[in-house]
């Protein structure tokens, strides 16, 4: 909005000049009506942006109220990923009482990890994803909360924080490289670089529905399954996508995985 009105009093300025120092002879051969047309059009669209960011606030000003009253369901996803939000996003204080498996793992996994590695992966949680999408941009900020907040306890200096969420470059070149990326955390296992990554987390949350619903197996079954279910989702991961357990049309069954291997 604020860019908006910079266009728009940038152009009435244009326009009042040049009726200053045109000849009232030759009014009528100037370009001042397209240009008026135009400014009541940049008009109608900054009055529909305001519109559309007040009734935003509202609604995150109903979902505080209710917060104050002691209601903890967290904002819809389209809410926190609104643009207008973006500053909170980057800044938000870190959830100290989750209950998401994903921040749960990663407020116990970042507690035990070495200082330089953990302001690293604050730096990489930091970076916009040319893959992301709503969802785990979200869980990119809140995640990365965390891990500032565990650096300022340590006394340690977090990395600067992002002007942006959102990646400039979403060509195709850069998300094949995103992807490659993935791939090879994935691949490496069990670590702080795993349970940081917001675009790995649908597949951790796979894992961990898998694991529940093997757990009467014996070990050697549960294993022989997990390992099963870990290629499927290299494969996945491989071609580019993203695996989740309530999303994907066409969800990995950790059971169904897990009986296949038997």
């Amino acid at each position: 909005m604020a860019a908006r009105s910079i266009r728009l009093e940038a152009k009435y300025a244009d326009m009042v000049g040049r009726l200053d120092t045109i000849d009232a002879a030759l009014a009528g051969a100037t370009n001042a009506k397209p240009m008026l047309d135009e400014v009541l059009q940049e008009v109608s669209g900054a009055r529909a942006s305001m519109r559309d960011g007040l009734s935003r606030v509202a609604e995150v000003a109903a979902w505080a109220h209710a917060a104050a009253m002691g209601n903890r369901a967290a904002l819809p996803t389209d809410i926190l990923d609104d643009p207008l939000l973006e500053r909170f996003a980057i800044d938000q204080p870190a959830d100290r009482m989750p209950d998401t498996r994903a921040l749960v793992d990663w407020r116990r996994a970042s507690s035990a990890m070495e200082t330089p590695a953990l302001t690293e992966i604050l730096a990489a949680q930091y970076a916009p994803s040319p893959t992301d999408d709503p969802h785990s941009r979200v869980l990119r900020y809140q995640l990365a909360a965390i891990t500032r907040e565990e650096l300022l306890r340590r006394g340690a200096t977090p990395s600067a924080a992002p002007a942006t969420t959102r990646a400039s470059d979403r060509s195709a070149t850069a998300q094949r490289a995103r992807s490659a990326e993935l791939l090879r955390t994935w691949r490496a296992g069990e670590g702080g670089a795993l349970y940081a990554e917001p675009e790995l987390s649908g597949a951790l949350d796979i894992v961990a529905a898998a694991k529940r619903e093997g757990a009467s197996l014996s070990e050697a079954e549960l294993f022989g399954g997990l390992a099963a279910l870990h290629r499927t989702i290299e494969r996945r991961l491989e071609a580019g996508e993203r695996p989740a357990l309530a999303t994907d049309q066409r969800r990995l069954n950790g059971a169904v995985e897990i009986k296949r291997d038997r």
